[in-house]
């Protein structure tokens, strides 16, 4: 039972945060979003149910949210072109990624974590949610570095560039199913920002969604898909090993989460700063040397221009912001573990759970009753005197 007024055990300001959480949740968004949330599986499976339905019942085996749309009639190298219908087949793994993801964390890894010996319901939710973004980036990233390292701009930035856009507009299956499949995920994650429990992070993690999914939007629309495909990858790599981290500190493996940890700051060092500062520099001076100002032309999918480039710059910049911030979150982490010997994410809100709460409030109470008890020994010493 939720109680609106202040305990003895509660501070103010502790009784005002529970106070104003019950009324979120008492409003119809909040109510709606818990439905969702505890029904998960169910309507996604029901959702799932009802397109693949559609496509071999209605569609013949053809539906744009099932299988790739724009094929380029008799291209050799079955090659595809984007198209506006892409979006049905995006929000089709969006809907994919939901379900995986709650079947997952509820059927593989929160009941491993309690058979290893994770005790605490928080922190076994903690852990299904890392362990799938760690499955997640592992095999996206794996994908990705498949992609690149068979198209042209493999360690290659002028191909990021040059030829545009006819060389550019071709995708092949893999590489525009990869595409469009991260456009699902990133605004699945969108999805479980605004219906999952809020983390005080919301507004750094929301902006990130947005601006990722703003990019990979214009990027697949306006034919630079090269360039997305090397960003994400950057982006995917080291997001493996903090997951991973998160997990081991978890399962309390803590000399290996550390190892761990090491090589999630020196990647993310690597890929998140050098590299993708290097695709910025590229994007501003490189692609001035392989694309006039001039290039806008719909009507042969031209759409570079001085306006279109800044934009790209702006929103990766805004990234960048946002990554060097994180990373002052990791360095106080560094500090914590060189001279507190603590490891512990600060990036989202705490992972401290029930059981930690309440051990904190005994450890209050005690200090407060001793306290108490040497206050009446005090006074009791200056009565006899």
């Amino acid at each position: 039972m939720t109680t609106t007024e202040p305990s003895k055990k509660q501070s103010y300001f502790e009784a005002r945060a529970a106070k104003e959480a019950a009324a979120k949740q008492n409003t119809n968004f909040g109510k709606a979003c818990s439905w969702i949330v505890d029904n998960q599986e169910g309507w996604t499976l029901a959702l799932l149910a009802l397109i693949h339905g559609y496509d071999r019942l209605v569609a013949g085996g053809s539906s744009s949210f099932v299988h790739l749309q724009h094929k380029i009639p008799g291209d050799s190298e079955g090659r595809y072109y984007c198209g506006l219908t892409d979006i049905y087949f995006i929000l089709h793994w969006t809907v994919v990624f939901t379900y995986i993801r709650v079947v997952v964390m509820s059927r593989l890894l929160e009941p491993f974590a309690r058979w290893y010996g994770v005790k605490s319901v928080r922190k076994q939710t903690r852990f299904g949610e890392q362990g799938w973004l760690a499955i997640y980036y592992t095999i996206s990233n794996s994908v990705g570095l498949y992609v690149m390292y068979n198209g042209p701009h493999w360690m290659n930035s002028r191909s990021f560039w040059e030829g545009y856009p006819e060389g550019h507009r071709q995708m092949s299956a893999l590489m525009k199913t990869y595409y469009l499949v991260q456009m699902g995920f990133w605004l699945q994650q969108i999805f479980v920002l605004l219906v999952e429990e809020r983390r005080k992070d919301f507004g750094v993690m929301f902006t990130h969604h947005i601006v990722t999914c703003n990019l990979l939007g214009m990027s697949l629309y306006m034919n630079f898909t090269r360039v997305g495909n090397v960003i994400l990858c950057c982006m995917d790599s080291s997001d493996i090993f903090l997951s991973g981290t998160k997990c081991l500190r978890y399962l309390k493996m803590d000399k290996l989460s550390v190892t761990t940890f090491v090589v999630f700051i020196l990647s993310w060092i690597y890929t998140r700063h050098y590299l993708y500062i290097k695709i910025m520099l590229s994007l501003i001076y490189e692609s001035r040397l392989y694309i006039p100002y001039d290039m806008w032309n719909p009507e042969k999918n031209a759409y570079f221009t001085w306006k279109v480039q800044w934009t790209f710059i702006a929103l990766l910049a805004i990234l960048q912001l946002l990554i060097i911030y994180w990373f002052a979150l990791v360095m106080r982490i560094v500090y914590r573990i060189v001279f507190l010997g603590n490891l512990e994410d600060n990036r989202s809100d705490s992972e401290d759970d029930g059981e930690d709460e309440e051990s904190n409030k005994d450890m209050l109470e005690d200090n407060i009753n001793s306290d108490k008890v040497h206050a009446i020994k005090n006074k009791n010493k200056k009565k006899a005197e």
